[in-house]
């Protein structure tokens, strides 16, 4: 968000209400607000901390929102130097500095984040998400949904993953759609994201890979492409560095599963025999997730279906480096019941800090 866009959203007139003060605080999602009067210049403050103070004291939320205000914030000339910000956060406990001019007018509002986390650097590489396949695995859910737009909380699975994309830097997202594409299309067309979105059409289903012919014309340089039903939590930007470093066309993310046998199992030696309960073996499997340079992209033919084990093959053939990076994190699979099912249950442990 721009830093005019966000001082927008944060400005609030003293005579307004508290109550519907509040309801700006909560949409702009900033924990303060700027009291502003005349010529914009900076009256006082009101933080989320006033505001439970005020409910504590039980203030009428109909007074004006100059009532709770500080009308004595700490603020720091235009220009101040980061270091002498920060050093006002510590030694007075606050999150947000404003940073007004001569006259007394906000000119630019510091949050918290904007000291105290390291900035993510825009990224240039596109994704690229196959989200037309018709998701069998989970109907009768895909019945009604595409695939990519089966909730996982508030939020469609392919949003989510698009949201740790973009959390990493990644600004350029291509869908790849086919089965219900309109409702996917719907979903984010007109709607003010950070980032950028756009879509290619299959005319008829291409397989897991085949829709990537037809992206010849927009991909210059590395991507990564993912499948719509999987979450990887791995630092996507060490990805593609272990990607470019071994001087790969085409890096496929393996993930360890393990896998256990939920029987007794007979190990046989000649006539002997004993029983090992419930082993369990662990595999590097296919997680869906992927590198490619554009190189790929001309070898893969048009108009037919072709699945990635086949790109592959082909990109092989053609005597390109084909390279496997390994994760030992998390993933999810959402595209089958039982594993949407455990997706969902550790997403709420996780929101409530289990």
């Amino acid at each position: 968000m721009r830093r005019a866009e966000l001082l927008e959203k944060v400005r609030v007139k003293p005579e307004v209400p508290i109550v519907r003060a509040l309801e700006q605080m909560d949409r702009s999602a900033r924990q303060i607000l700027l009291v502003t009067g005349d010529n914009d210049r900076l009256m006082g403050t009101v933080t989320d901390g006033d505001v439970r103070r005020a409910l504590l004291e039980g203030v009428d939320l109909r007074a004006p929102v100059a009532r709770i205000m500080n009308p004595h914030p700490r603020v720091l000339p235009v220009g101040s130097p980061r270091e002498a910000i920060r050093q006002l956060m510590l030694e007075h406990g606050i999150r947000h500095v404003p940073l007004v001019d001569t006259q007394g007018r906000v000119v630019d509002l510091v949050l918290w984040q904007d000291v105290f986390l390291p900035r993510v650097e825009s990224r240039s590489e596109a994704v690229v998400i196959m989200a037309g396949g018709q998701g069998t695995r989970l109907d009768p859910f895909t019945k009604i949904l595409p695939k990519p737009m089966i909730p996982l909380r508030d939020k469609p699975i392919v949003e989510v993953i698009m949201d740790r994309f973009h959390s990493q830097g990644f600004n350029r997202f291509i869908l790849c759609l086919g089965y219900k594409a309109e409702i996917v299309r719907l979903y984010f067309n007109g709607d003010n994201r950070p980032y950028r979105t756009e879509f290619v059409q299959e005319d008829t289903p291409l397989g897991t890979a085949g829709a990537l012919s037809l992206l010849a014309e927009r991909l210059g340089e590395t991507f990564i492409l993912t499948n719509c039903d999987i979450i990887v939590e791995l630092d996507y930007v060490h990805l593609l560095e272990y990607h470019r470093e071994h001087g790969h066309a085409l890096t496929v993310v393996g993930a360890l599963k393990e896998f256990v046998v939920p029987y007794g199992v007979l190990r046989m030696q000649g006539e002997d025999f004993w029983i090992e309960e419930k082993p369990n073996f662990h595999f590097l499997v296919n997680t869906g997730l992927y590198v490619l340079e554009p190189a790929v992209l001309p070898l893969i033919p048009k108009g037919i279906r072709v699945d990635m084990p086949e790109v592959i093959a082909t990109v092989r053939k053609a005597g390109m480096y084909i390279g496997v990076y390994p994760h030992h994190g998390r993933w999810f699979d959402v595209g089958q019941w039982e594993e949407y099912q455990r997706t969902l249950r550790l997403f709420e442990a996780m929101d409530l800090g289990e």
